[in-house]
């Protein structure tokens, strides 16, 4: 469109950027459930494993965003 502005690369920044910082955060909030659901239980009932389950799940996938984010920060 402009002579100044590469809009394909104004879409790749803005893609990566709503993925890398919304999306891990969301991600982190729904592992925060997960484990809101596992640990809130009346004394005697059993344990909601899956609440465990998702929140181990979405854990490890902000570990593996901060990862590949430090990676790719420091191989520049």
């Amino acid at each position: 469109m402009s002579d100044f502005v590469d809009v394909d690369s104004l879409w790749k920044v803005l893609a990566v950027g709503l993925i890398g910082g919304a999306g891990l955060v969301a991600v982190f909030a729904f592992g925060l459930v997960g484990l809101s659901a596992y640990a809130d239980r009346p004394p005697g009932a059993r344990p909601k494993v899956l609440g465990l389950v998702l929140a181990c799940a979405c854990f490890l996938v902000v570990a593996g965003g901060a990862a590949a984010g430090l990676v790719a920060l420091l191989a520049k």
